[in-house]
This record gives structure tokens, sequence and C-alpha cells, in this order.
């Protein structure tokens, strides 16, 4: 079946370039949370588990954001989402610099948690509407890796020259650039009569397949998609959010896991540019087994890693199989979603991952050393691939039942 194209507007590259933009200006606020964990620490007297909760709080905004998307996009103009999402997103970066207290805090980051999460979200979905998405989502976490090495260098000088309360507060500089961005999106995408063309065009390619067995198989497959996206993002985060005091605990200094934490996002691009030049060639599953094994490689070297040197790279590998992760899940749910509900999910999966991750860490980290973390991360990344494999199997297996049939 060939997949078709939905509205992007009379300009279709330019606008996928723009929600790429958006796409990592958002992402960045993710990538940097563990640096604003190590702040919460330092500057407000939080212990490791306070701070990891306030992560928690943070993704758990994200994930009402994403919800909130899920029911706005088929009602409401994108752009105006995007905007106001950025506006609320953006304040409540610059109050973080001021709260004085854990609940003032904890309100704060739950508000821009809401507002990333929901700019994050929509434009995913106008991505998603690329005639190949792997190669766009591959672009924008890419783009995403290198603005984050920038962010992370920036926290760390802001830190330094101008104090924890400026560090905290920098956020606000990425999403207040894609607030500007925001209004060069086409007015045509999103809402009611977008959403209406958009499944029109779509049955149009499917022709009479619509009703048939392979659009119930391609149903199944993305919702599975959907699962399997959830269970890799809870791998990921369990260690993330804890990164640096990983590279602390092995021994490095603040500045120096700083820097490898940066020069990490850098050389991730590389890997993120991994399924923009090849694509699903040879198959998503293939690329899928491939990143589910160096990530659970990768996780040991995060574990070893006691120099700047080879932190950054095992950061660098990490990083990359987690866009790639992301990339060929998220592409795989567009390409087997025929009613368009499943892509407008996947940022609720993926930040209840964000908010689930840190709190299974934080639960652990109570009673256990800071090494529980990684005999624990393997187990849902793996659950995730043994599921996509199962449904795939199981739908060759119908195919070729009905075929000897017949």
């Amino acid at each position: 079946m060939t997949r078709v194209q939905r509205n992007l507007g009379e300009t279709p590259r330019i606008t996928l370039a723009i929600a790429a933009l958006l796409y990592a200006f958002s992402i960045v606020l993710i990538d940097i949370a563990p640096f604003f964990i190590g702040i919460y620490v330092d500057y407000l007297n939080l212990s490791l588990s306070q701070a990891g909760f306030v992560q928690t709080v943070d993704q758990a905004g994200g994930v009402l954001g994403a919800i909130t998307g899920f029911f706005l996009m088929p009602r409401i103009i994108w752009r105006n989402i995007i905007i106001v999402a950025s506006v609320v997103a953006t304040a409540a970066n610059v109050v973080t610099a001021m709260a004085d207290s854990y609940a003032m805090l904890l309100a704060v980051r739950f508000v821009s948690g809401f507002g990333v999460v929901l700019v994050t979200t929509v434009s995913a979905c106008i991505l998603a509407r690329s005639l190949m998405p792997d190669r766009v989502f591959g672009i924008g976490l890419a783009v995403a890796m290198i603005l984050s090495a920038v962010a992370v260098w920036l926290l760390d000088w802001l830190r330094v020259d101008y104090g924890y309360a400026v560090s905290l507060g920098s956020g606000a500089i990425w999403l207040g650039a894609g607030l500007v961005l925001s209004f060069l999106l086409p007015r045509s995408i999103g809402g009611p009569r977008d959403n209406a063309d958009a499944v029109g065009a779509e049955a149009e390619g499917m022709d009479s397949l619509a009703l048939d067995r392979s659009a119930l198989d391609r149903s199944a497959m993305g919702r599975s998609a959907l699962i399997a996206l959830g269970l890799f993002g809870i791998s990921v985060n369990v260690v993330y959010g804890y990164v640096e005091r990983i590279g602390i605990a092995n021994g490095l200094d603040q500045s120096g896991i700083a820097s490898a934490l940066a020069l990490g996002y850098i050389f991730s691009a590389l890997g993120s540019l991994v399924p923009t030049i090849f694509g699903a060639m040879g198959g998503r599953l293939k690329w899928i087994a491939l990143t589910t094994i160096i990530f659970i490689a990768t996780l040991y070297g995060l574990y070893a890693a006691n120099t700047v040197a080879l932190y950054t790279l095992a950061f660098a590998v990490y990083a990359s199989v987690w866009n790639m992760g992301l990339t060929y899940y998220m592409s795989l749910i567009a390409e087997n979603d025929p009613q368009h509900k499943y892509t407008r999910a996947m940022y609720i999966v993926n930040v209840a991952a964000q908010s689930v991750g840190p709190a299974i860490a934080a639960s652990l980290l109570t009673g256990a050393p800071l090494t529980i973390i990684f005999v624990i991360a393997p187990v849902p990344a793996l659950i995730a691939a043994v599921l996509i494999f199962t449904v795939a199997r199981r739908t060759r297996n119908t195919v070729r039942a009905e075929a000897l049939s017949s």
C-alpha cells in the first residue's frame, strides 16, 4: 500500500523544516533535565529522591499536555495550539528561576512540562505526515542533539558565571525561539476541516483495502508499536534521569560530565541520522532489533566509564540508539495507523515513559545503590522488541494461512 501524504500546506518542505526545529527545541528541555536534577540538589538542597520526584512531576505535566494535544488537534488549528503552548512553557521556565520553595518548584515544572510536551506532540504529528517519517524524525532528533549540546554548555556557563537561578531559567531561551517560529506555520494544518480532508485522502489511497484484513493487521501493529514505544522509553528514562549522578559516582567532576554529555550529544547527532540515511531499508524490525542490542550493551558502557573520554563515547552511543529507537517505533506507528489515533497518542506514551522511568529509578534508589538501575533498565526494552516481533510473526502466519486456504 502507498502512503498518502496529508496536508502540509502550500510548501510542505518548509512546513516540515519548521516542525523539525520546533520538535528539536522542545526536545532540548527533556535532554537537559538531568542537569536540572543536579541543580535542584546543589542549589535548593533537595535530596536526590526529591529532585527525581520534581522530574517525575515535570513529566506528569507533559502527560497532561500530550493528552490535551490528542483531543485538541482534531478541533483546533495546530499553529494556534503551538503558539499558546509555547507562551505557557516559556513563562513557566522564567518563573522556575524564581522558585524559592519545593511546592512552587513542583507547580512551575508541572506547567512547563505541560507546555513543552504539547509543542512536542503537535510538531511530531506534523512530521508524521511526511511520506518518509523515518527520515524526518531522524533529522529532527539529530538537530535536537546538536542544540542539546549547546544547551548543556550554556547551562554550565550560566551556572558558573551568573548563578544557579539563571541557569534554571535558561530553558526559556529555546522555548522563546520556538514561539517565534510557530507563527510561520501554515494555518491550514489542523482543525475539523483538515481532519476530515486527511481521513478522506487516506481512504482514497487505501481504496478497497480500507476495510479488509490488511487494515486490521495494520491497526494491530500500530497499537503494538505504541505499547512498545512506551516500554522502550521506560528503559531509556530509568537511566537518563540520573545520567549526571552516574558520572559523579564514576569519579568524574561536574564540569567534566557537562563536557562529556555536550560532546556526546554532538556525536550522537551522527547516530540519530542513521534513520535519515538508511530509512527503513531491510525492514524496521531489523533496525529495532539492532537498536535494542546496542542499547543494552551501551548500559554497561555507562556503568563502567570512569574517564571523560569513555563517558563521552558511552553517552554518545546511548543517545544515538535512544533516538534510533524513537524514530523506528514512531515511524512504525505512523505507517500502521489507519485512523490516525495512535500517531496523536505517541507523546502521551513517550512522556508517560519519561515520568514512569525516573519514578521507578527513584523508588529503587530509596533502599539500593545507584547500580540497581542498570539491572532494571534493559527489561522493558527487551519486552518491547519481543512484542513487535511476536505481532509481526502472527501477522505473517495469518497471511500465509489465508493464502494457502484460498
